[in-house]
């Protein structure tokens, strides 16, 4: 059994796109308090959550950026019911590879598309 499948995060991360781009609608955005390390005291991060899956995943500063020029608005507030398209980008982190979920526009094919969700 994979450690994944054994301790699964709150939150979506790279590796729950399974390597394939997928295009969701927004649903809601959310203040959350969370650790972001064990022991590391709380503290407060924006969520996004979509429609087609049960995890949100946490808005960081690029991420959030790549959304708002993706749907063309920076008010948040209007990216509800919107289509994008979330992507994994392998990266370096602190000498470690891991997978960073990016966005995009959803082209014209994909925003009517049937959607692959990742619940779990």
């Amino acid at each position: 059994m994979k450690l994944s499948q054994m301790f699964p995060h709150r939150y979506a991360t790279g590796e729950d796109l399974k390597g394939q781009p997928l295009t969701l609608t927004i649903m809601k955005i959310a203040q959350e308090k969370m650790h972001p390390q064990p022991n590391a005291p709380e503290v407060e991060r924006w969520v996004i959550y979509f429609k087609e899956t049960q995890k949100g995943v946490i808005l960081s500063r690029t991420m959030a950026y790549q959304i708002g020029e993706a749907i063309g608005d920076e008010e948040t507030d209007h990216w509800i019911g919107k289509r994008v398209t979330l992507f994994p980008q392998p990266m370096m982190v602190g000498g470690k590879r891991v997978t960073a979920i990016r966005a995009r526009s959803a082209g014209p094919e994909e925003i009517n598309s049937t959607v692959i969700t990742y619940k779990e």
